[in-house]
């Protein structure tokens, strides 16, 4: 039996920290950055209903050895997108064990989709790196929300002394980082989800994500033809739990 790719943005880079601190309330280099994001935001599929490069696939796209061997498999896509809009290549940043399906995912979002190009702080066109899990899962549906979560490794993991009320065990948000060409991220906001998007909303975590994010988080840069690494807007991940 086959499923659809799942639709819920997952990073991943580990990292662990202990917050014990308010959920709200901003000091002026947080209002600095959310200012300097105001404008950034990563490549926006131009051809597609939802703003989720994984829309691209459908169950038709299900490999039938998968199927026949029910197996699931996630693969970790790692899509570079450049300044004018065009696709410089997509990679596994993580293997789902099968270099077949590895390329064959990648090989779908190459050919079929197409970008808006990403926007620096100052809202210049610049390259933008998606990183996105396509899961081709065998089941008799898609796993739940904490499901989906323990199974997923965050570029960063946050422990925290309480998460908001409507929160379950693990809270997650979703971010778009600006990094400058050694991979420091310079700035950052919340990658929005879409309207219909299954996963819970916690605007209220994103200054702590990003403040964390500015201090800590170090990204892959993408390189130009002559090996130059590049300053870039990518997707970044960031999971929070409770710290008993």
């Amino acid at each position: 039996m086959g499923g659809k790719p799942t639709l819920a943005i997952q990073t991943m880079g580990p990292a662990l920290f202990l917050l014990d601190k308010p959920l709200n309330g901003c000091n002026y280099s947080q209002m600095m950055w959310l200012a300097l994001a105001a404008q950034l935001s990563l490549p926006v599929p131009a051809n597609l209903r939802v703003p989720d490069v994984r829309a691209v696939f459908s169950t038709d796209d299900f490999p039938a050895y998968l199927q026949a061997a029910g197996v699931s498999r996630t693969v970790y896509t790692r899509t570079t997108v450049q300044p004018d809009g065009t696709i410089q290549g997509c990679v596994a940043e993580v293997s789902s064990g099968d270099t077949k399906l590895d390329a064959y995912t990648c090989a779908i979002i190459v050919r079929r989709a197409r970008f808006l190009p990403a926007k620096w702080t100052d809202g210049t066109p610049v390259y933008g790196v998606i990183r996105v899990p396509v899961s081709w899962r065998i089941g008799n549906g898609p796993p739940s929300e904490e499901e989906a979560l323990r199974s997923t490794v965050p570029d960063l993991e946050l422990s925290v002394n309480r998460l908001p009320k409507h929160a379950r065990k693990i809270a997650a948000v979703s971010l778009e980082v600006a990094a400058d060409e050694n991979g420091r991220v310079v700035s950052c906001g919340e990658y929005p989800p879409a309207a219909d998007s299954p996963g819970r909303h916690f605007p209220e975590l994103i200054p702590i994500a990003c403040e964390q994010a500015m201090k800590t988080l170090s990204v892959h840069p993408p390189f130009d033809p002559s090996g130059k690494p590049l300053r870039s807007v990518q997707t970044a991940s960031v999971q929070f739990k409770l710290d008993h």
